[in-house]
């Protein structure tokens, strides 16, 4: 008969309490993400933080392919402890194969729902939870929905930044009776379009029917949604040679920084791209002041039952193992704390949609506007064609618009063509 060890229950006992007295000093956790270079250093900036708290060492492994690699860790047992993912889709699959863990359930949550709720939105908590748990945080975040203009011409014009998609119509038809080109667009790169496309149908049909487009195909490039979206972009776009700086073709072989660029010379007078153009407005017109000179305004509303909800991109955070050092990562990268040495950071400073990041932390006039647009954003969705698969977020779409700006008539032909796509890609 085999002998009880009654000495292993004080073992345990005194084990548990050696570690909970003992500095961290040795203890160290794995996090994985896509980010390099600039990225990287800001983030190392976090990472130092946390340890310089905790004890904790972080071994940091960057790799720009994070989701397919992080996908090959889980099926061969090997994952990281955290992990931060570009994609909600590949969130919500890891969820659902019980490969990441729920971070606000049980008695002994992971992380405190009510710390969760005081410092991020309901629009990013909802972006983290799969099946009614949530399984994510949003640990940078970026718009998409900012619109630039010069404060000075619309001085000159009369008007203010618009709220409503009547309101833009009238200021972009106002300046062509002034005589002058209201929007230069890069259509060189497919992706501009993508944006405005995304960003015009969230607003025409909510959110539920924008994943379903982009994320489940549950609705049709054909559907009467979409047909209206494309009738309000060509408000935008034709006619061609009156609206857009270099007509049709012209913008067609424009990349998106040098049709920046046709705004800030003045050859233009509004531009549409995400918040990021800031960083190529100072480099290449040192000159000029953001905030002043140039700045933006949030994508207008379409309709009032959706308001102007923020289409973006970020890195949300999911955790694979439960322990005592992965649970006070957790803790810091969502506190305030965390989040404002990287919206300070020296090199790759990021956007926080952590709430409690003070807006004068973030130096840059427009980074601030930025933080300020993501923060009160009521609904957040991700770039839809990112979502979507390559196929038709990339090749179709980016074709099909191109094609659509090239000629307007053919509207239905475009759409045709991006649903073929999609049925072969779902």
């Amino acid at each position: 008969m085999r002998r009880a060890n009654i000495f292993r229950p004080l073992t345990m006992i005194l084990t548990a309490m050696l570690f909970a007295i003992l500095p961290l000093a040795a203890a160290q956790i794995n996090v994985m993400a896509s980010w390099g270079g600039d990225e990287q250093a800001g983030f190392q900036e976090v990472l130092d933080a946390f340890t310089q708290k905790t004890g904790i060492t972080v071994n940091y492994e960057g790799n720009r392919d994070v989701q397919a690699v992080v996908q090959t860790r889980v099926a061969g047992g090997n994952p990281p402890d955290v992990a931060f993912i570009p994609r909600p889709g590949v969130v919500a699959q890891l969820a659902r194969d019980g490969a990441i863990l729920p971070l606000t359930e049980g008695s002994d949550p992971i992380l405190d729902p009510a710390a969760l709720s005081a410092n991020y939105s309901q629009a990013f908590i909802d972006l983290g939870t799969v099946d009614g748990k949530v399984y994510a945080v949003l640990g940078k975040a970026n718009s998409k929905s900012t619109v630039w203009y010069k404060p000075a011409s619309f001085e000159e014009l009369g008007v203010e930044p618009p709220v409503t998609w009547d309101d833009l119509v009238a200021i972009t038809d106002a300046y062509v009776a002034s005589g002058k080109i209201p929007w230069a667009i890069g259509g060189l790169d497919g992706w501009t379009l993508t944006d405005w496309f995304e960003n015009l149908y969230v607003r025409v049909a909510g959110p539920d029917m924008y994943n379903k487009l982009f994320v489940t195909h549950e609705v049709s490039w054909t559907d009467p949604t979409v047909v209206q979206t494309m009738d309000l972009l060509r408000q935008i776009i034709d006619p061609a040679d009156e609206k857009l700086a270099g007509g049709a073709d012209g913008t067609l072989s424009t990349g998106f920084i040098d049709a920046f660029g046709l705004v800030l010379r003045g050859e233009a007078e509004m531009y549409y791209e995400g918040g990021f153009m800031s960083s190529f407005g100072e480099q290449n017109f040192p000159n000029l002041t953001c905030g002043t000179d140039y700045s933006f305004f949030l994508f207008p509303e379409v309709s009032s039952m959706y308001g102007r909800p923020v289409v973006g991109g970020g890195d949300l955070a999911v955790i694979f193992k439960d322990n005592p050092e992965v649970r006070a990562f957790a803790d810091f990268i969502t506190s305030p704390e965390a989040n404002e040495v990287w919206a300070t950071a020296d090199r790759g400073a990021v956007i926080s949609p952590n709430a409690g990041v003070p807006l004068d932390a973030y130096t840059s006039p427009c980074k601030r506007l930025e933080a300020e647009q993501i923060v009160n954003a009521d609904i957040f969705v991700f770039d839809g064609s990112d979502l979507a698969p390559s196929a038709v977020g990339g090749d179709a779409m980016f074709t099909g618009l191109q094609d659509f700006l090239a000629n307007p008539d053919k509207r239905d032909d475009v759409l045709q063509f991006i649903e073929e796509a999609a049925a072969n890609a779902y």
